[in-house]
């Protein structure tokens, strides 16, 4: 890791000494840890290595997903190829059906699909083996102003990578091939329908049924063909999940739901505090008192009601019988102990008690109940745990104090801009207005923010998420009508004879064209239900682990954007599927009556 952009990721300028050090073997870490005791008491920030991998949690959530992506993309590449392979085997029919009529066995046959599909997966092989190494660039500058550290032996790994693809590839194809064991030499004269069926097709009956003919013929092969359809209904499942999920995940990470996460206050709007830095002396808590007052009272002056409150933040040793640790310690300066979210246990009353994060109590072995002793310049003082909190900052581990409690400020490390809560209730419209007239009020404040703004801000990579949603939503046109078009060609080549003998009974086209694009539509409602009824269990079981890994304890209380959910990529799949059938369906005018009598 370089030290110059370790530095400016926690935007740190000035500096000492800062010691950097890397070992496997656990026994080493700790003697070293030993050594440089003194120094990591009196640091503003200490971190180990799993600490550091942590701070790149959100941008990992951005590479995660497109991970994701590739392997659901992989996955429907390998559908798209079933279907490729069972279509090409369904028009050579008759071709297959001659080879094996002069003795050509079954090996043989597969063996030559095999080596045209070799051919193929070489050639787009070789390909993506050029296209990975700028992909690669791409991938990593997504983070590229975080993640300092860079890709190890690409080379060796995307060799080996596209070895695997083709092998892949040649074994997926080996096993789709399989149909041809099937075939006979009758196929080649029978048009590839044997003629024969030994099982009831449907439980529909069309005489039963109150439905027209041509949606009663459209649910009837559905019905009758479940694997079939099953396998497209999963295709677009996963589509229109990853869609879902993104949604769901970008309006969460661009709203104010988590601002409370973070384990402070909840408030209407933060503004980025002059004063923090003025008050890291002995007698800050007072100046930071007097500050919030003095604004408090500008603010009423000016017809605006509102309370105003900082945190503070410091880093000191905390120790539990043999166990000791640096733990972010947050004050709050204007605000009540119940202002705050608690996980469990009671609210600290007194001076002497503080609540506590589950990861921070794990690092100490501490529990409710227990005394930790906080080490400060002005020395040891103990304080009893009375309850858990959950905070996303410094990756989930803290300790609260009391409000009343006093400690040095001249060993603070950072705060938190100064929030505003109104205490009149105002709408988002009289906030925004409230807003530009602070603004006004207080001309020296550059940065005025919403709660949401603020949460975007802090996360930092909800504006790359949304342009990674908008990615999905044109792969995932592109797939579905791909797929589409696939599967009905697939489908009009099998069942040509059919189609033949409706137009020989008088069926017009339209209703040809009709018949197969409901189909389609069908299967997209199906995927539909099915992705929207798992939407929010699918974001809670892929996301949710991540937020906890920051230090959540608590579920997250998602956003939805009821449009996209509801409205938008319903109607993209829908639309893209069953325009994409009933074009394809158009093909269905090439075949003619005639072709009844399966000659060619």
């Amino acid at each position: 890791i370089s030290i110059v952009p370790c530095l400016c990721v926690f935007g740190i300028s000035h500096f000492g000494l800062y010691y950097l050090y890397s070992s496997t073997n656990s026994s080493d870490m700790e003697k070293v840890l030993t050594q440089i005791k003194p120094l990591v008491d009196n640091s503003v920030l200490t971190m180990d290595r799993a600490f550091m991998e942590f701070c790149y949690i959100f941008d990992m959530i951005v590479v995660g997903l497109l991970l994701v992506v590739s392997i659901i993309l992989i996955a429907i590449a390998f559908v798209v190829l079933r279907f490729t392979i069972s279509f090409t085997l369904s028009e050579e029919f008759r071709e297959i059906g001659v080879m094996k009529a002069i003795g050509i066995g079954n090996f043989k046959i597969r063996g030559l699909y095999l080596v045209k599909y070799m051919g193929l997966s070489v050639i787009g092989a070789i390909i993506g083996f050029a296209l990975s190494f700028p992909f690669g660039e791409m991938l990593m500058s997504v983070s590229s102003q975080s993640i300092i550290v860079g890709n190890q032996s690409p080379i060796l790994i995307n060799v080996f990578c596209t070895v695997l693809v083709i092998a892949v590839i040649l074994l997926f194809c080996y096993g789709c091939t399989g149909k041809v064991k099937k075939m006979t030499p009758i196929d080649a004269i029978r048009n590839g329908q044997t003629g024969e069926r030994f099982r009831k097709k449907s439980l529909m009956s069309l005489g039963k049924s109150k439905l027209p003919v041509t949606p009663f013929l459209a649910l009837n092969d559905i019905v009758s063909s479940p694997k079939r359809y099953g396998i497209i209904s999963l295709t677009f499942f996963l589509c229109l999940s990853l869609l879902l999920i993104l949604s769901a995940t970008v309006s969460t990470m661009s709203s104010d739901s988590l601002a409370t996460t973070f384990g402070w206050a909840d408030c209407d709007i933060y503004i980025d505090s002059k004063i923090g830095a003025e008050c890291m002396l002995e007698d800050g808590h007072e100046k930071l008192e007097k500050h919030l007052n003095n604004m408090e009272h500008t603010l009423a002056q000016n017809d605006i009601p509102a309370k105003c409150y900082q945190e503070t933040m410091f880093n000191l040793p905390v120790a539990f019988g043999e166990n000791e640790s640096n733990i972010c310690i947050y004050q709050g300066t204007g605000t009540t102990m119940d202002m705050y979210e608690y996980t469990a246990g009671t609210v600290p009353q007194n001076t002497d008690e503080i609540a506590i994060t589950r990861i921070a109590a794990d690092k100490l072995n501490a529990n409710i109940g227990d005394t930790v002793t906080i080490k400060t310049i002005d020395g040891d003082k103990e304080y009893m745990i009375t309850a858990f909190f959950q905070s996303m900052n410094m990756q989930g581990s803290g300790i609260r104090l009391h409000s009343d409690e006093y400690i040095n400020y001249a060993q603070a490390t950072g705060y938190i801009n100064t929030q505003i809560m109104f205490t009149d209730n105002p709408d988002s419209e009289e906030i925004n207005w409230r807003m530009e007239e602070i603004q006004r009020i207080f001309p020296e404040y550059e940065n005025i923010e919403t709660c949401a703004e603020t949460v975007k801000d802090m996360v930092g990579v909800a504006d790359t998420l949304a342009s990674v949603k908008s990615l999905i939503v044109i792969l995932t046109i592109i797939l579905a009508a791909l797929i589409t078009v696939l599967m009905e060609r697939s489908f009009i080549a099998k069942e040509q004879g059919e189609i033949a003998l409706m137009k020989a009974v008088g069926t017009r086209n339209g209703k040809i064209y009709a018949y197969h694009a409901l189909r389609f539509l069908f299967v997209g409602i199906i995927a539909i239900f099915i992705g929207e009824m798992f939407a929010m269990p699918l974001t809670h079981l892929c996301i949710d682990p991540i937020f906890k890994m920051m230090g959540m304890e608590l579920a997250v209380d998602y956003v939805i954007n009821p449009v996209e959910m509801y409205l938008i990529f319903p109607i993209v799949i829908l639309a893209t599927t069953t325009v994409s059938a009933f074009l394809t369906s158009i093909y269905t005018r090439k075949i003619k009556s005639s072709d009844t009598a399966n000659i060619e």
